[in-house]
């Protein structure tokens, strides 16, 4: 389905919630408003042929409707589990039903749960956070990012995808304008991407690219690099 959720003129903007409105066009709305998206899902597939370990898990935090274990699925040896863990069961509904319309047999467990809360991982050769920890309340954070490494395996790995701001104010404010272009040429009107805009002001919270960086040093991680990086969005790839 086409993403419109924010194509009507609204009187008030409410906070952007996950629910029935948002998932039932959630992909297209990966798609039309994140750059690169496919190229960012091809290189995660990519590592994951070199970190996934036979009889280890994956897990997804922030699955939505199951893309990158779909994904996944063609990449890693089939006796790698899956756990895919959100916080909005329409989309868990989303991805339990693309899981089986794309025939995926090995061992996966969706997750109801809130991140903010904590999440409870073991035996992880690869934990995955696409487009999720800009959602999760500056405050917990550092203990999520405790809990992904003391869950992880010895060289396991961490992949982070996130919107970030500019080190400097004046490239943000330039990042900002050119994905707004971007977001034009794939159909989305003033309104919507000043609507959307709105809505997520209270909800989505980003941090600069070295922000987050250092979130990773500092809880321990051995190895920090950035796979991908385009204005304001980034892939950081991070090892135990």
């Amino acid at each position: 389905m086409t993403d419109e959720v924010f194509k009507r003129n609204m009187a008030s903007v409410a906070d952007f919630e996950f629910g029935e409105k948002v998932a039932s066009v959630f992909d297209d709305m990966l798609t039309r408003s994140v750059p690169f998206y496919e190229e960012i899902q091809r290189m995660i597939g990519e590592m994951a042929r070199d970190f996934a370990v036979e009889g280890s898990r994956i897990y997804d935090l922030g699955c939505s409707t199951g893309t990158t274990l779909i994904l996944l699925d063609g990449h890693v040896p089939k006796g790698v589990s899956f756990v895919g863990v959100d916080n909005s069961e329409e989309m868990l509904k989303r991805c339990r039903t693309k899981l089986g319309q794309h025939g995926i047999s090995r061992e996966c467990e969706l997750v109801c749960t809130d991140l903010n809360e904590g999440v409870a991982i073991s035996n992880a050769s690869m934990v995955l956070m696409v487009l999720t920890l800009q959602f999760i309340r500056p405050l917990h954070r550092q203990a999520l990012m405790r809990s992904i490494l003391a869950g992880l395996n010895e060289n396991g790995c961490l992949m982070l995808v996130e919107k970030v701001l500019g080190e400097d104010s004046m490239f943000n404010r330039l990042f900002i304008k050119y994905y707004y272009e971007l977001k034009k040429r794939h159909g989305y009107s003033e309104l919507e991407i000043a609507q959307k805009r709105e809505a997520l002001e209270n909800v989505l919270v980003p941090y600069k690219l070295l922000e987050n960086r250092q979130l990773l040093i500092e809880t321990g991680f051995r190895h920090v690099d950035v796979f991908f990086k385009w204005y304001n969005f980034c892939g950081i790839v991070a090892v135990k």
